[in-house]
């Protein structure tokens, strides 16, 4: 063998050794630096993280974000070309505070359990995924107080022990197949300056809605649009209840609509093609709403004139059973 060629392989073989003398050292002192690259080997060879290699700054790598202690509080992943399942060991990120996987249509597979192990974590949101499976019910050991799980393929059950989650005010499942009941007090604790949200429209979800949502006087929305509920949800309108968005369209409710009193603060009211009943409310005239649809219903009366009512056209309050007055044909 040649010297040049002795030569060669010893600089290599330095070379190899001190890359991970390296990468133990940045691990000894950034300890998430072998979670990250667990999740770089679980992704499989992706060329978005291709720049997340041993030796190289961590807190520099796209998609992670670190802390003034150099610890990783944040993934990102929104919009990249991955085809992957989700790697079990960001559920070893222990700092980890936020979640956000949006637009990646390759993404498959169930959210993995580990995730529960993340006792900081605070907002979670993965939404326009092929992400399948349950919703892990060890999610209830996090901190969660925003998620959105928006357009995926998600199925099962909400799990009820997300009701154990204090301070989540945000939840949104729309757009996937879930079933079974929504779980009383699933967001909670809502103040004027922090409303909660509650969407859960386009799923397959069954029952009554829990009169729990009634007692809570600040929402921004409640949407549970395109689901397969039955009964009363009347107790979702109070005059001074402040929400600014109701869908409760393309259910099978029935309540008496006459009765009720529009919330002040309502500025989108949807609740066509249900079973309800009654007639158009008095408080209607008087309220600040901006879009109407009370179609596909069992409304029967004369239309409440004044105020508001010359923002809506006919197409608000068609195929029931015997409204009249303007828009609609005299009485």
């Amino acid at each position: 063998m040649s010297n040049h060629v002795v030569l060669l392989l010893l600089l290599m073989a330095s070379f190899q050794l001190t890359s991970s003398t390296l990468s133990q050292r940045l691990g000894d002192v950034d300890p998430d630096l072998p979670a990250l690259l667990k999740i770089k080997a679980q992704f499989g060879e992706q060329a978005a993280l291709a720049s997340w290699q041993p030796g190289t700054d961590h807190c520099t790598w796209p998609h992670a974000f670190c802390d003034q202690n150099r610890r990783v509080v944040a993934i990102f992943l929104e919009g990249v070309n991955i085809t992957s399942t989700i790697p079990p060991a960001i559920g070893d990120l222990d700092r980890l505070r936020t979640i956000s996987i949006d637009n990646i249509p390759g993404l498959t597979g169930p959210i993995p359990d580990s995730f529960g192990n993340l006792s900081r974590l605070s907002i979670f949101n993965i939404m326009r995924t092929s992400v399948s499976g349950p919703l892990p019910a060890s999610l209830a050991r996090t901190n969660l107080t925003s998620v959105s799980f928006a357009q995926n393929k998600l199925t099962g059950r909400i799990p009820m022990s997300f009701q154990d989650l204090p301070h989540l005010a945000h939840f949104d499942a729309s757009n996937n197949a879930l079933v079974g009941r929504i779980p009383p007090g699933l967001v909670s604790g809502g103040t004027r300056e922090s409303p909660l949200g509650l969407t859960l429209s386009n799923n397959r979800l069954t029952g009554r809605i829990p009169r729990s949502y009634g007692r809570e006087d600040y929402f921004i929305n409640f949407r549970v649009a395109n689901n397969r509920l039955r009964g009363d949800a009347s107790f979702l309108f109070r005059r001074e209840k402040a929400v600014s968005d109701i869908d409760l369209s393309g259910n099978k409710l029935r309540f008496d609509l006459i009765g009720v009193e529009i919330p002040e603060a309502l500025l989108f009211l949807n609740v066509s093609r249900n079973r309800i009943y009654g007639g158009v409310p008095a408080s209607l005239p008087r309220s600040r709403l901006v879009r109407l649809d009370l179609s596909y219903n069992r409304l029967c009366g004369e239309i409440p004139p004044g105020g508001i009512m010359g923002r809506f056209k006919a197409a608000a309050y068609e195929h029931n059973r015997c409204l009249c007055g303007t828009p609609l044909p005299p009485c």
